[in-house]
C-alpha cells in the first residue's frame, strides 16, 4: 500500500521560488508513478513549525537544523545545475517514503 505523500516545499518567502520548485516536484512525482500526494508551500521562517506535518521537506534555500523529517535541497530546480541528478535522487527518495 502506497501512502499519500505530504510534501512541504519551502523558499525564502513561501511564494515565488517554491511555486517554481513545486511544479518540478510534481513532474518528478508523475515520472516515478506517484499519484497520491499533497504539496504545501511555506516560507523558511514557517518551516520549523510546519515540518512535523510533512513526510519530506524540500527547500530552495540552505537549511541547517533538524526538522525531524527527511529534508532535501532542491535549489537545482531553480538554478538548473545538476537538475537530472536532483530529479533522480528526489524520485528515488519519494518512492522510498511512499512505500515505507
Amino acid at each position: 500500500m502506497v501512502k499519500k505523500l505530504n510534501i512541504l516545499v519551502a523558499c525564502g518567502s513561501g511564494v515565488a521560488t517554491s511555486t517554481l520548485a513545486a511544479a518540478e516536484v510534481k513532474s518528478v512525482l508523475e515520472e516515478y508513478g506517484l499519484t497520491s500526494y499533497q504539496i504545501s508551500k511555506a516560507s523558511m521562517t514557517e518551516l520549523p513549525s510546519l515540518a512535523s506535518t510533512a513526510d519530506i521537506v524540500l527547500t530552495t534555500n540552505n537549511y541547517k537544523g533538524d526538522l525531524g523529517v527527511p529534508h532535501m535541497s532542491i535549489i537545482g530546480f531553480v538554478t538548473g545545475i545538476n537538475e537530472a541528478k536532483l530529479r533522480k535522487n528526489l524520485g528515488e527518495k519519494l518512492v522510498e517514503i511512499a512505500n515505507a
